[in-house]
């Protein structure tokens, strides 16, 4: 072949390389699913009031508070698998009639997804719930992906989101906490929503001795844990003891070494099983040892791994995954060719009593 055909060829082959590209950032990569016939559910929880890096809710009516949670729903506009998330997240938000809904992290991915960002939102939004969420690991993880402060401020905008930036003066995009009271204004229950981050950057490797060449998944930082104790402590000077939820996407890593003792025969699960490695967080920022110390805080939920559903005790502490929810990432489906009666995606339902205890049950949609 002459030399200036091979050229032109592979001009020619650029140029259609790069329109693709033009075209796909530029085509709107949005949901079909039917989001303006949804009916509102309605909810007779009330804000009370908003801090910068939080809001105090009451509900009020007596009785248990209901929370229910999805995690790595990875909404990334392909219709398919995201119209069958969407569907069994609005069929169990209507069956469920929750007083909140938390996601928790990997939500809305994938590139261009400013527009399904208000969609997700509006969504919620139109069945009159209250909602928040994390972020996870896969949010601005791609070049055409909104940046994690700019998702924050479009979920931040509804008006039944209770999402924040939280302070600026610590680590990460949306950390925040959820005080839930009761009717006689005493506090049933706190939530603590943490920035768990994506992969840890040279900065991070360097203070905890990570080699440069290695790729472990983030965590939670000294400041968010120090802010932590801080809203801790706030909450016992105000209301006195109380019961509190960490909720993060990224395990701690107490939760691979537990689960690594129990597979040597230390323990045994408390539920769910372990079929995948557990990715955690590749330092210790001290995180677990403040909720020791503080003592509130009984239950911690992450998401990240599709695979795994188990919970277990670690020292006193019930760590569990939250019930994974998307149909459009990696699952049992795709990783096992497991039938549909074996497939995880679900969610999680916590019932809260008047003194903040509740046992967190889990859910299949393929066992409704």
């Amino acid at each position: 072949m002459k030399k200036w055909l091979k050229i032109t060829l592979c001009a020619l082959l650029a140029v259609i390389i790069a329109g693709g590209c033009v075209t796909y950032a530029f085509l709107p990569h949005n949901f079909s699913y039917d989001i303006k016939s949804l009916e509102k559910i309605g909810s007779d929880v009330e804000i009370v009031s908003k801090a910068d890096d939080g809001y105090t809710v009451k509900k009020a009516s007596d009785g248990e508070f209901k929370v229910i949670t999805f995690t790595d729903t990875h909404l990334d506009g392909k219709n398919k698998t995201s119209n069958v998330t969407l569907e069994n997240i609005v069929d169990n938000i209507r069956r469920e009639k929750p007083d909140l809904v938390i996601f928790g992290g990997d939500n809305v991915t994938s590139g261009m997804n400013r527009k399904r960002s208000h969609q997700f939102a509006q969504m919620l939004e139109n069945l009159g719930v209250y909602w928040a969420a994390v972020l996870g690991n896969h949010e601005g993880d791609n070049s055409w992906s909104i940046s994690r402060p700019e998702m924050i401020s479009i979920f931040s905008s509804y008006e039944h989101c209770l999402m924040l930036e939280g302070p600026d003066d610590i680590w990460g995009d949306g950390n925040y906490y959820i005080n839930i009271l009761n009717a006689d204004n005493t506090l049933r229950h706190t939530f603590v929503l943490m920035d768990s981050g994506r992969h840890m950057d040279s900065e991070t490797k360097a203070q905890y001795g990570v080699p440069e060449s290695e790729d472990p998944y983030d965590g939670v930082k000294t400041s968010q844990v120090e802010w932590y104790k801080g809203v801790i402590a706030a909450n016992k000077e105000k209301y006195g003891d109380f019961k509190s939820t960490v909720i993060m996407h990224i395990p701690l890593p107490q939760m691979r070494e537990q689960a690594e003792k129990i597979e040597n025969g230390e323990g045994a699960f408390l539920l769910g099983d372990k079929r995948e490695g557990v990715c955690a967080s590749g330092f210790d920022s001290g995180m677990f040892a403040a909720i020791k110390e503080c003592g509130s805080t009984t239950k911690v939920f992450f998401g990240h791994d599709h695979l795994n559903d188990f919970a277990l005790d670690c020292d006193g502490v019930y760590l569990s995954y939250m019930q994974p929810s998307g149909y459009g990432s990696y699952s049992m489906a795709s990783k096992f060719d497991a039938p549909e009666k074996d497939w995880l995606q679900g969610h999680t339902v916590f019932l809260i009593s008047a003194d903040g205890d509740y046992n967190p049950v889990h859910y299949r949609n393929c066992e409704k």
